[in-house]
């Protein structure tokens, strides 16, 4: 009998960890100097982190990247990268991944921005927008 209040009290605890506190779907395009794309996705806010899935995608030969600033009281507490190249079937990059807001409520804001990356590795924004639990 104990082994069983013991399962179902693991189970509990793993049940409230999975669900998120709220899900907001991000999506940032934009084109201007010979770099154009997109991406979009989930955000899953939990209360010391937050899980990021979706894609982003190049529509040009050079690269975009999204970026991923997660903050918490104020404080950035994570920053993240996801590029794509090129033209076609293989300028789609997936991600799946979890950011740390290791505060009490979690994070208070998600930036997500669209840039695109020149020959030099240099970038420069397409869209950004800021994303809410």
């Amino acid at each position: 009998m104990l082994a069983a209040a013991g399962f179902f009290t693991a189970l509990s605890a793993t049940e409230a960890v999975a669900d998120p506190n709220s899900t907001r779907t991000f999506s940032v395009s934009g084109a201007s100097g010979g770099h154009s794309g997109y991406s979009n996705g989930y955000l899953y806010f939990y209360n010391r982190s937050v899980g990021i899935t979706g894609s982003v995608k190049s529509d040009t030969t050079g690269c975009v990247q999204v970026v991923f600033q997660v903050y918490s009281h104020g404080e950035e507490t994570d920053f993240q990268t996801r590029t794509a190249c090129g033209r076609g079937t293989g300028s789609s990059t997936g991600f799946n991944f979890t950011s740390p807001a290791d505060y009490s409520g979690g994070a208070s804001e998600v930036r997500v921005t669209l840039a695109g990356i020149n020959s030099l590795g240099q970038s420069h924004w397409l869209d950004a927008r800021s994303y809410y639990p």
